[in-house]
């Protein structure tokens, strides 16, 4: 069994699609900001950075519970741990990789800005609104191009995939049409129709952040 902390944001949706794609029994456990959940003793021991999602691998390496961190490596565990979603040779393994990382370092670092200063910030800020609006649409320029040479960003379906999809799937929300995106769009329909995809998206909807 393993244990899913996390609110409904892109990252922990991105970490239940990955548990229903590979098919592992979990629970999913609210943590709420507007509580102080992620300053408890219990989650801190979880992790460190005060941050979610987190799981808990009841049954981890040597029969022994492990606790993971951070949405990329929560993915990378769980690939390893199944076999699944992730190559095992190089250079297709790198090449899942570095999508992944990109959503890691750029993605939503970016569109979690750009969404704060645009719906969220206490006062405007123009300067910033306008820095991240423009580096979000150079974000999606270059899926864009991406998907229009591949079928998904790494060639297969991979975590690359699993990691992105959830951030992107809003981008109306930043001012992005559909003409502008045409690939990315064939791209989601594919995301949408997965049945992993669904069920994870239903079973994190509910909770409260």
């Amino acid at each position: 069994m393993i244990e899913l902390y996390g609110s409904p944001t892109p990252s922990s949706y991105t970490i239940a699609i990955m548990l229903e794609e590979v098919g592992y029994n979990y629970s999913v456990f609210p943590i709420s900001k507007n509580n102080n959940d992620q300053l408890e003793i219990e989650f801190l021991n979880l992790s460190p950075n005060n941050i979610y999602p987190v799981i808990l691998d009841r049954d981890g390496p040597n029969k022994k519970p492990m606790a993971v961190f951070e949405s990329g490596a929560i993915l990378m565990y769980l690939a390893e741990k199944s076999g699944q979603f992730i190559a095992t040779e190089n250079p297709l393994k790198f090449e899942i990789l570095q999508w992944l990382l990109f959503e890691n370092s750029k993605i939503g670092p970016t569109l979690g800005n750009t969404k704060h200063f645009m719906y969220h910030a206490p006062e405007e800020v123009p300067y910033a609104v306008k820095r991240f609006n423009n580096e979000t649409k150079r974000i999606f320029s270059i899926i864009e191009k991406q998907l229009a040479e591949n079928p998904f960003l790494a060639g297969d379906y991979s975590i690359a995939d699993i990691a992105t999809y959830p951030w992107l799937k809003e981008f109306d929300r930043y001012g992005i049409a559909e003409e502008q995106i045409p690939n990315m769009c064939l791209w989601m329909e594919k995301m949408n129709g997965r049945a992993a995809v669904n069920k994870a998206l239903e079973a994190v909807a509910n909770l409260k952040e």
